[in-house]
């Protein structure tokens, strides 16, 4: 009997988590944009440092960016982070950098009954951003099953495409060196 008891517990506590980070990241991949912009990655190339507008998508591991314009869902990462190759004596940690930086990793804590994991203090962050562009791509000849593994034409394991935790979802990654016009709504406590 204790043991059920507690298996409701767990499952309650994981419906409560789980269920505002599914809603959050569909809600986020559904938000209208305004296609008739031209999407900025369509003539970017690999390794070119661009300048975006657009509104951080924050997952329970990842934080990507939908820009203005496009379809396509870019992973953020800064520079200096061990997962590039990009400088971090290149990250401007001006007043707006630290702005950004504390809408998208600002979180209330838990009091009392209130249990919040990862439960985000702000929302709508919207920002410019300026930084090193990643495109990720398949060689020529490999293949690409659904979750991003890579295989050569013999069948043999070479890597994984794009980007993202636990799967990849992402061919684009920005290494974020700036940030201007950065914007967000504060959300009430839960």
């Amino acid at each position: 009997m204790k043991i059920k008891g507690f298996t409701v517990l767990i499952v309650s506590v994981l419906c409560a988590v789980v269920t505002p980070c599914i809603a959050q990241q569909n809600a986020g991949s559904s938000k209208s944009q305004d296609h008739s912009l031209e999407c900025a990655l369509s003539s970017a190339v690999n390794g070119q440092i661009i300048n975006v507008r657009g509104e951080v998508r924050q997952g329970p591991h990842d934080m990507a960016f939908d820009i203005l314009g496009c379809h396509e869902t870019v992973l953020l990462t800064y520079a200096g982070y061990q997962d590039n190759d990009v400088n971090a004596s290149t990250l401007h940690l001006d007043q707006e950098m630290r702005r950004f930086q504390k809408y998208t990793s600002s979180v209330y804590k838990s009091r009392g009954n209130n249990i919040c994991m990862a439960c985000s203090k702000f929302d709508d962050v919207k920002a410019e951003l300026t930084g090193k562009l990643e495109i990720s791509s398949v060689p020529p000849g490999a293949t690409k099953d659904r979750i991003g593994r890579m295989y050569d034409s013999s069948g043999k394991f070479i890597g994984i495409w794009g980007w993202g935790h636990p799967v990849s979802f992402a061919g684009y990654r920005l290494v974020i060196q700036s940030a201007s016009q950065v914007t967000a709504r504060k959300l009430k406590r839960p």
